[in-house]
């Protein structure tokens, strides 16, 4: 952020200051969201169950199953 105005510098190192502490977000989904995806050439779709400890995968209830999935192969 290129800014003059001391409100926006003030706003930008707080942000930065948070993410230091608190880390940036892993994903922008959340449990219980439904969603759907491309997994080695399958689509799937269902409600997000849990997050894996790295936040790369997530497990998805798929008609009534759980499957195991990367967070990168959300595309809705």
């Amino acid at each position: 952020m290129t800014t003059n105005d001391a409100h926006d510098r003030e706003y930008a190192g707080a942000v930065a200051g948070m993410q230091d502490t608190y880390g940036t977000p892993q994903h922008e989904h959340a449990v219980g969201d439904f969603v759907s995806g491309l997994t080695a050439g399958r689509r799937w779709s269902g409600v997000i169950e849990w997050f894996s400890d790295d936040g790369k995968s997530m497990v998805v209830n798929v008609d009534h199953s759980w499957v195991t999935v990367p967070v990168a192969d959300i595309t809705h």
